[in-house]
């Protein structure tokens, strides 16, 4: 779920965000504070991954900037420190400030166009959805493929290429080498086994250093350990 916090006095302000925001994605759910402390007690229950923020929550005081101060505390966490903030208001003035001390992603002027935080909202969701499933693109027959590294079992050379092994499909992969693909790939996510093979970490099932054979899970069958990868075998194993 996308969780997205709007920080707004204003009801008909509210209600007109959170009526663009909604229908953006299933996925979304919008939560409404209408006061710096409502806002606080909303953070230590929900992680949110996008942030609308009024700057003046006290309409007869027009030097209010309680928005630009929650948007700081916001700053001061770890997880928030560059979770996108947008700043929808009518007070000016306060734009470059905004910008200057909290690193806001955008600073809108009410009255908005709808298309405008539709697209914004989109935007954020589809960067955190690539965060949550990293992908990598290799080109094929002049085509870029779009590949979700989570779904890449192991990758092994072939003449004047490789194969990658997927969960439902092998892709033949020309003038690809093992060295390139792994400048494309997280260390995190892969290991070298042998001169000629890659495999993912998360789809290791155990580790025979006597035969040296790796036995991946769900069926995906063994892939040798190469005499001069047993060492970092042996590490991986041991961490």
């Amino acid at each position: 779920m996308f969780d997205i916090l709007i920080l707004e006095d204003s009801i008909d302000t509210k209600n007109a965000l959170e009526a663009i925001i909604k229908p953006c994605s299933s996925e979304i759910r919008v939560f409404f504070a209408a006061n710096l402390k409502q806002a606080e007690e909303l953070l230590d229950e929900q992680d949110f991954c996008l942030f609308f923020l009024d700057v003046n929550l006290s309409g007869n005081n027009i030097a209010d900037a309680s928005g630009i101060k929650f948007a700081k505390s916001l700053r001061k966490r770890t997880q928030y420190e560059f979770t996108p903030i947008v700043f929808v208001t009518s007070m000016l003035e306060f734009e470059l400030l905004s910008y200057r001390e909290t690193q806001c992603y955008r600073y809108i002027i009410k009255p908005f166009h709808d298309s405008e935080i539709r697209e914004l909202v989109l935007k954020v969701i589809n960067n955190q959805r690539q965060k949550e499933h990293p992908q990598v693109i290799v080109k094929k027959d002049g085509i870029n493929y779009s590949l979700n590294i989570d779904e890449i079992i192991y990758i092994e050379a072939m003449p004047r290429g490789i194969i990658i092994h997927l969960i439902d499909e092998a892709l033949e992969v020309k003038y690809l080498s093992i060295k390139q693909m792994m400048e494309k790939l997280s260390n995190e996510h892969f290991i070298q086994c042998h001169r000629m093979c890659v495999v993912n970490v998360s789809y290791i099932d155990y580790v025979d250093q006597v035969n040296r054979v790796i036995k991946m899970k769900d069926n995906y069958g063994t892939v040798d350990i190469g005499v001069t990868y047993k060492a970092e075998i042996r590490r991986f194993v041991h961490e």
